[in-house]
């Protein structure tokens, strides 16, 4: 049976108290799909961002996606975003390690996007999300992968919801609906934020 997980989403959102929001760590794969998300989680939950993506070849494009999202944090930390937070945004960097990921993705690199080498490179990420998240005392976790409709947001939850743990929940979602993907795309424009043309890895490159 398909699971609708915008609607799981918008359930879970129903009952927060945002008196006492719960704390989510969102892991955050560029500042262009972020913004999208935030429309609709800055409301309700304390956030904070994880910047954590392995896979981003070469360290120049990975430090120039970074540039953008600490870009977009201090925008709406400054009260210049469309969305308000409940409270500021945290961000913080796990240090790139590309090794990590070409022994994730090893005998997988002629895979097609999307493919297997795509969900082992979710495996990895996530995991590295739920295991900060767990050593940092967050309530749940999530992604903004799912903005996008070149990711296959059900195997994300998926995978997500295998991680999860009795003292941290994942969040699900599928931010690509409401418009989610066209409202990044103009969000970025807005704000001038830098959008990439390839998800990451060199071995998505070079089907483009």
């Amino acid at each position: 049976m398909d699971v609708n997980y915008d609607k799981e989403f918008e359930k879970i959102k129903a009952r927060i108290d945002r008196e006492n929001p719960p704390k989510l760590l969102l892991h955050v794969c560029c500042a262009p799909c972020a913004t999208a998300c935030l429309l609709r989680l800055a409301d309700s939950f304390d956030i904070t961002l994880y910047y954590a993506n392995d896979n981003i070849m070469p360290r120049e494009e990975w430090q120039k996606r970074l540039d953008e999202v600490q870009k977009l944090t201090e925008t709406v930390n400054g009260g210049l975003f469309e969305t308000q937070p409940l409270r500021p945004l945290d961000l913080v960097v796990q240090p790139l390690d590309t090794e990590r990921f070409l022994t994730a993705a090893n005998g997988l690199e002629k895979e097609k996007e999307g493919g297997a080498r795509c969900a082992k490179c979710f495996e990895l990420r996530l995991g590295d999300a739920r295991n900060f998240a767990l050593q940092h005392g967050f309530d749940m976790f999530a992604t903004t992968l799912t903005v996008s409709p070149y990711k296959n947001s059900r195997l994300l939850n998926e995978i997500g919801l295998s991680l999860q743990t009795p003292a941290l929940r994942w969040l699900p979602s599928d931010f690509k609906k409401h418009n989610g993907y066209n409202e990044s795309i103009r969000l970025s424009a807005k704000y001038g934020l830098y959008r990439q043309h390839y998800c990451g890895c060199a071995f998505g490159r070079t089907e483009m």
